[in-house]
């Protein structure tokens, strides 16, 4: 009797350079191999630090930079609004959180008013107080590696976009702002202030988070 292949070995095989001609070449798959090395950049980062070898801290920056302009990248092509999106994902992480109160601080109206990076880099640092200390405790290695995890993941879920094995709509509500979460998240935790410059914005963003 003949065995299928895993769901996770199915889009290793999709995504795989021999295979991706049967694959649709959107900007989905363009940026994957970008998100794959910006992801093990922040890995070897720490495995460097952890064995007290050299360690840049322009492959982190260089990480999250990569990451924003994917969300940007990829929103833009879906015709999406990327801070809208954001805001509704911080508003969906808040809820859940046990730490959640009326009239806490609400991410999401922090996030739907800033207009520059800078800005929106303060809201999720605001957001990460109230709603993660548990994460904000940790050294700033261990919370590097604790967003490496989250890269996996995050590179997993367009590996799986890539192969058509995933739901695009969940993607665009959950894993395209959580993007632009952790290009901030990264910037922040190695002390780089962004700049003062436009987000970029657009009117339409999926009915299932608008709603």
């Amino acid at each position: 009797m003949k065995v299928s292949a895993r769901p996770g070995l199915r889009v290793l095989a999709a995504c795989h350079p021999t295979s991706m001609d049967g694959v649709a070449t959107d900007s989905y798959s363009r940026w994957f191999l970008d998100l794959a090395r910006a992801s093990a950049a922040v890995a070897n980062y720490c495995d460097h630090v952890e064995h007290n070898e050299s360690a840049q801290r322009e492959w982190i920056t260089s990480t999250a930079e990569t990451l924003r302009a994917a969300a940007v990248g990829l929103a833009a092509e879906e015709h999406l609004d990327l801070v809208a999106l954001y805001a509704a994902r911080l508003d969906q992480i808040e809820h859940r959180n046990p730490l959640w109160a009326e009239n806490e601080l609400d991410g999401r109206e922090l996030a739907l008013r800033a207009s520059t990076w800078r800005q929106l880099q303060l809201a999720q640092v605001e957001h990460d107080r109230r709603y993660h200390p548990d994460v904000l405790g940790l050294t700033k290695l261990d919370q590097l590696r604790h967003y490496a995890l989250h890269l996996s993941k995050l590179v997993g879920a367009v590996a799986e976009i890539v192969a058509g094995v995933g739901d695009r709509k969940s993607f665009q509500a959950r894993r395209l702002p959580d993007l632009l979460l952790f290009g901030l998240k990264l910037s922040t935790v190695t002390g780089e202030r962004l700049p003062d410059e436009p987000l970029p914005r657009t009117h339409h963003v999926l009915e299932s988070v608008a709603g």
